[in-house]
C-alpha cells in the first residue's frame, strides 16, 4: 500500500473514532507503521502531527455540536475525550481563539472557522503544491473594475467582463486580472471578476463596478491546478498554514491574482491573497 493510501486510511481511522479513547499508537498500528515512521509520514502528508490533527478535529466537531444542540458544555467535552473542563477550554481556545461558552453565545461559525476532515484529495493536493511556499506580504492598494456575480464564477462571467471592458474603452489599457470573493458565514459567495486599473479610470459604461481594496497585510498562497481544486487550497490556507503561524484571517474574503486574462485550466498557476492580522499575545 502506498503512503498516500496509508495516510488516507489513518485519517479515516481517526475520523471514525473522534469520540473514542484512542492514541497515536493505535492509529499507527491500524496502518501497520512503526510509531516513529508513522508520525514522520503523517506530518509529511498532512502538515500536522497525528496528535494535533486529532485534537483539532475533536474541537471542531465539539464546536459544531455546541451550536447545534443545547447539551451541557461538559457533556460534549467528555464525549470528545476531554476529561476536564480546563483541558477542553485550553484546547478550544488554542484552536478557535475563544472559550466554549463564548463560542456558543456567538451563535454560528464564521467562514471556514471549523476545520474539515482531510480527504485523500487534500493529501494529494498538499503534495502537488509543496514547491510553492506561502508568504506574508504587504500589498499596495488595488483599484479594480469588474463584474459582480452571485455564486461561483463561470466562463460566462469572464466573457461579460471582457465585453464590458471593451465597451469602456479599457481593452487596450493592459492591466492584470483579479477575482475578489466575499464569503458570508452562511456560505453565500459574491465574486467580482475584475481587472486592475489606474486610479480614476472610467467605469460608467455597462455593468462594470469599481472597488478599491486598501493596502494591507496578506498571506499569499500560490494555487496550481484547475479551479475545481481551489477549495483544497483554501482549506490549506485557513486550516493548516494559518493555525500554525502567528497570523489569522482578518476578513471573510480573498483575492485571486491571475496576471494575464485567466486560464483556469489544469495547468494554471495563480496567487491567492488572504487578508490577515498578527495574533495578539
Amino acid at each position: 500500500m502506498s503512503d498516500l493510501a496509508s495516510m488516507a486510511q489513518a485519517v479515516d481511522f481517526i475520523e471514525a473514532r473522534l469520540r473514542d479513547p484512542i492514541g497515536v499508537g493505535d492509529v499507527a498500528a491500524a496502518v501497520a507503521y512503526s510509531l516513529y515512521h508513522f508520525c514522520r509520514t503523517f506530518k509529511a502528508w498532512t502538515h500536522f502531527t497525528p496528535y494535533d490533527y486529532l485534537m483539532r478535529r475533536r474541537v471542531s466537531e465539539a464546536a459544531r455540536e455546541l451550536l447545534d444542540s443545547d447539551r451541557k458544555i461538559i457533556d460534549i467535552a467528555l464525549d470528545y475525550q476531554f476529561n476536564a473542563p480546563e483541558t477542553f477550554s485550553r484546547a478550544f481556545k488554542r484552536v478557535l481563539g475563544m472559550q466554549p461558552n463564548q463560542w456558543r453565545k456567538q451563535g454560528r461559525a464564521g467562514y471556514r472557522q471549523l476545520m474539515p476532515r482531510l480527504t485523500e484529495a487534500h493529501l494529494e493536493h498538499l503534495q502537488h503544491g509543496a514547491p510553492w511556499q506561502p508568504a506574508i506580504v504587504e500589498h499596495p492598494a488595488l483599484n479594480l473594475i469588474g463584474v459582480m456575480t452571485l455564486g461561483d464564477d463561470a466562463p460566462a462571467a469572464w466573457e461579460a467582463l471582457r465585453r464590458e471592458w471593451t465597451a469602456c474603452g479599457l481593452a487596450d489599457a493592459g492591466g492584470e486580472f483579479y477575482g475578489w470573493t466575499w464569503c458570508a458565514a452562511n456560505g453565500t459567495v459574491t465574486a467580482a471578476l475584475a481587472a486592475r486599473v489606474e486610479s480614476g479610470a472610467n467605469a460608467e459604461a455597462g455593468a462594470l463596478v469599481a472597488k478599491t481594496l486598501p493596502a494591507r497585510t496578506y498571506l499569499r498562497v500560490p494555487h496550481r491546478g484547475a479551479a475545481r481544486n481551489l477549495a483544497l487550497t483554501l482549506d490549506y490556507a485557513y486550516h493548516i498554514w494559518l493555525p500554525q503561524s502567528d497570523y489569522r484571517a482578518a476578513l471573510p474574503w480573498y483575492v485571486e491574482h491571475y496576471g494575464a486574462p485567466p486560464n483556469r485550466s489544469a495547468d494554471s498557476l495563480w496567487d491567492i491573497y488572504f487578508p490577515v492580522g498578527r495574533v495578539e499575545l
